[in-house]
């Protein structure tokens, strides 16, 4: 899922691992992106002043969590069985054991894990230690249903957790604790079991945590940091927590984060040293400039390619776009090098695709739609003059706004009745999320959960796992033949998976078109003089900012 990413300023399975660190490789994921040495010589203490521009975090309950910058916060503050080092690259994307004392035993038929956790090994800020129960109380709370979480598509397989959804139990029977271990079953084989564990949706909490449909703001954490505040809409504090004895990076005391600031003035303020970062990104018309000025990957401004695609979905479920010929008018009327050039120098690579080029095997360069610009021809013929009226959502902000323009442009042109919306940052998923919502089609952009094409298609496109609120399939389709084969290619590894995901890509687009895919996206950071540390974790999409300190 991982994650929802927004347009107001910038922006694995196992046997995966090195083919997504090689389809990442490049220009734009030098050594200076953050190697594993960039905290020697970290000082400790002090203060980080960061902002978030144009937006808050969606949520920073663990169980509802789904954005960029609030998975970076829970990154910090979270304790799981399996977690991804604080290093860049492909280092940072393998999974070592944190709270468990190693990997899983797995049974021969593959259906059953038990994990051993040490008593005391972690504990949280209160000076409650994480057990085995500290995790089997997070998946029976993310099961909840009046949790609602966006997670439970992922752990369906896990006995008894489809009878707790349903309100037939409190608790999943799947997962049970005796002593230290913890064992979790399931109905079938599941090959990316272990990078759903390392999801932040399984962090450790307290044997007191309540359920709560609308998420906690703060609560103890067993991390390197814990969440002391937040208050919604304008500040959230982190403070070092000082019962944690793990060994990964907590170098400032304090992490203060104010939210909803200005694009362009925290671009200013970071520059003169107010602020230390935007974990919005930059604004993309000053990314050019930056580069000149401090050079790539050299300190202060730094360019990562993500595992991330930004898209159109076009609502199924709605008149306009029930025909998949309209969907496909679509993806001739969108300009995507105007899109694109709208985030500035070295803002991603135009795509067509649903998946990014490191999960679609050997269909990663196939071209079904026009990458230089729009072929109004084409679409109009499609559209056969029955486009009508279209509501369009945006994320307003210095990319969703002209974005929303020039896209209204292209759907006019194919005969479109066009009415924009904006919103203000993950408020635009938090509505089309909601079931029979009246978009038409939007703005959005998706970075892995982890490397694993199943992440993309299971999640943003099985009609399997559409329900009532929380939902991420936002072209809200349900083609019976497509969920069957997500399924069939789920049930295989290596590059066999990749290639038959990557087959599916193409088949899809061509049959069903359910979004316009625009672009792979580059995440851009700019720091101020200040700051060390920087740390590009590919496992987030975005800065580590535990590794970071105060010069």
């Amino acid at each position: 899922m991982r994650k929802k990413v927004w347009f107001s300023a910038s922006a694995g399975a196992l046997g995966l691992v090195l083919l997504l660190a090689a389809a990442l490789a490049g220009p734009a994921a030098g050594k200076g992106s953050g190697s594993a040495g960039a905290t020697q010589g970290a000082k400790k203490g002090g203060t980080l002043n960061i902002a978030q521009s144009a937006s808050d975090f969606d949520y920073t309950d663990p169980a509802l969590a789904y954005g960029v910058t609030s998975w970076q916060v829970l990154y910090e503050t979270c304790v799981k069985l399996l977690n991804t080092p604080d290093k860049s690259g492909q280092a940072g994307v393998q999974l070592v054991p944190e709270a468990a004392a190693g990997l899983p035993i797995i049974s021969k038929d593959g259906k059953t894990y038990t994990f051993t956790v040490p008593p005391g090994k972690f504990k949280f800020n209160t000076g409650e230690p994480v057990t085995a129960q500290s995790f089997k109380h997070a998946i029976d709370r993310d099961a909840n249903p009046a949790m609602n979480s966006p997670v439970v598509p992922f752990i369906t397989n896990i006995v008894g957790l489809n009878a707790v959804v349903a309100k037939k139990a409190k608790t999943v029977s799947g997962v049970t604790v005796k002593g230290n271990k913890l064992t979790i079953k399931l109905t079938g084989a599941d090959g990316g079991l272990l990078n759903k564990i390392a999801l932040n949706f399984f962090c450790a909490i307290p044997k007191t945590m309540p359920v709560n449909p609308d998420g906690l703001a703060a609560y103890p954490g067993a991390g390197p940091y814990y969440i002391a505040s937040r208050e919604v809409n304008r500040q959230t504090i982190l403070k070092r927590n000082p019962n944690y004895k793990g060994n990964r990076p907590a170098n400032a005391d304090t992490i203060v984060i104010t939210v909803n600031t200005n694009p362009q003035q925290t671009y200013l303020q970071v520059e003169s040293g107010q602020y230390d970062y935007d974990m919005s990104g930059v604004v993309p018309t000053v990314a050019a400039g930056l580069a000149q000025k401090y050079g790539i990957n050299k300190g202060r401004f730094f360019v990562n390619k993500m595992l991330e695609t930004d898209y159109v979905p076009m609502n199924a479920s709605r008149p306009t776009f029930a025909s998949a010929a309209m969907r496909k008018a679509v993806n001739f009327a969108m300009d995507r090098p105007a899109l694109l050039r709208v985030r500035g120098f070295q803002g991603g690579t135009r795509s067509a695709q649903i998946l990014p080029p490191g999960l679609a095997g050997n269909h990663a360069h196939v071209k079904l739609y026009p990458l230089q610009g729009a072929n109004v021809a084409k679409a109009k013929s499609l559209a056969g003059g029955k486009c009508g009226k279209v509501n369009l959502w945006y994320a307003a902000g210095p990319t969703g706004t002209p974005q929303s323009g020039i896209l209204r442009y292209n759907l006019e042109q194919m005969g479109c009745d066009v009415t924009t919306k904006p919103f203000q940052g993950f408020a635009i998923y938090t509505a089309a999320g909601v079931k029979g919502n009246d978009m038409d089609l939007m703005f959005a952009g998706w970075v892995a959960d982890y490397p694993d094409p199943y992440d993309f298609f299971h999640i943003l496109l099985d009609g399997t796992a559409i329900h009532e609120t929380n939902n991420n399939n936002l072209a809200y389709l349900n083609d019976p033949t497509l969920n069957k084969q997500i399924a069939e290619a789920n049930k295989l590894s290596g590059d066999a998976r990749l290639n038959a995901y990557g087959a599916l890509d193409v088949s899809a687009m061509t049959r069903l078109a359910p979004w316009a895919p625009i672009d792979n996206r580059n995440e851009r950071d700019f720091l101020s003089a200040r700051l060390g540390g920087y740390i590009f974790s590919l496992a987030t999409g975005a800065m580590d900012l535990g590794a970071a300190f105060v010069k």
